[in-house]
C-alpha cells in the first residue's frame, strides 16, 4: 500500500471514528421531545384541586353538601334499611324526635329529624320497620326540605320536566303520601305539586301528560 492511500484510509477511520462518538455525546445528553410529559397531566390538574372542586361547587348552588346528597337508597349519612342502633349513633339526639306514622292502614314508628345547619328547615321523617324481638331498620326517608338534592343538583323545589329528562321517568301514580313518580333507578319517589294539574286528573298518568314546570314538593328515598 502506498503512503499516499495508507494516509487516505487512516484520515477516513478517524472522521469516522470522531462523527460515531460526536452522536453518541449527543444522545446521551440530549432532553428527549416527550420530557415536558414527566408531569403529563399537569394542565388537568385542577380536576383534584380541592380549592378548585370547592370553586365548581360554589359556583353550582344547586350542588349538595355530603350531609345532603340524594343517591339511590340514601340521603346524605343515611342508608335505607341501616339499624336503628346505627341511626341513633349518627344523628345526634337533640336533632331527633321519636314519632308514630300512619301510612294507609299501617303504622310505623319513625323520628322527626331537624338540620343541624338550618334548623328551621322541614324537618325530615325517618320512617321505620321490624319489631322489637329483631329490632328496626330505616325503611323509608320522607324529604320536603330543598337542602337536600342529586349529583344533578335535582330536589324540592326543582321543575319535573327536568327530573323526567334525567332520571327517564315514565309513569306519575297516586300513593300513599301524594302524586308521584317512582324511579326505581333512583330508589326514589318524587312527589309532584298537584295545583299544577288539572282538577280531575286521573290517578294515573304519562309523565308527558305532566307540565314540565311542575314543581317537585318531596322527596321519598326507599
Amino acid at each position: 500500500m502506498t503512503d499516499l492511500a495508507y494516509l487516505i484510509r487512516s484520515t477516513a477511520g478517524a472522521l469516522l471514528l470522531t462523527a460515531t462518538l460526536t452522536a453518541c455525546d449527543s444522545s446521551t445528553n440530549s432532553t428527549p421531545a416527550s420530557s415536558s410529559s414527566d408531569t403529563p397531566f399537569a394542565g388537568n390538574s385542577t380536576a383534584t384541586d380541592p380549592a378548585a372542586a370547592a370553586e365548581r361547587i360554589a359556583a353550582n348552588p344547586n350542588t349538595p353538601d355530603s350531609l345532603h346528597l340524594l343517591s339511590p337508597g340514601q340521603a346524605g349519612r343515611l342508608r335505607i334499611k341501616m339499624s336503628e342502633k346505627v341511626l341513633l349513633a349518627r344523628v345526634p339526639a337533640e336533632q331527633l324526635r321519636k314519632i308514630t306514622r300512619t301510612v294507609g292502614d299501617s303504622t310505623y314508628p319513625a323520628y322527626e329529624m331537624r338540620d343541624a345547619q338550618q334548623p328551621s328547615a322541614p324537618a325530615t321523617l325517618l320512617e321505620l320497620a321490624g319489631n322489637e324481638q329483631k329490632g328496626f331498620r330505616l325503611r323509608r326517608i320522607i324529604i320536603t326540605d330543598p337542602q337536600y338534592r342529586t349529583g344533578e343538583g335535582i330536589g324540592v323545589g326543582s321543575p319535573f320536566g327536568v327530573a323526567r329528562q334525567t332520571f327517564g321517568l315514565s309513569r306519575v301514580r297516586i300513593t300513599p303520601d301524594g302524586f308521584a313518580a317512582v324511579s326505581r333507578q333512583t330508589r326514589m319517589a318524587w312527589l309532584l305539586d298537584e295545583n299544577s294539574l288539572p282538577a280531575k286528573h286521573p290517578n294515573d298518568m304519562a309523565t308527558a301528560e305532566i307540565p314540565t314546570a311542575t314543581r317537585i314538593t318531596g322527596v321519598i328515598v326507599y
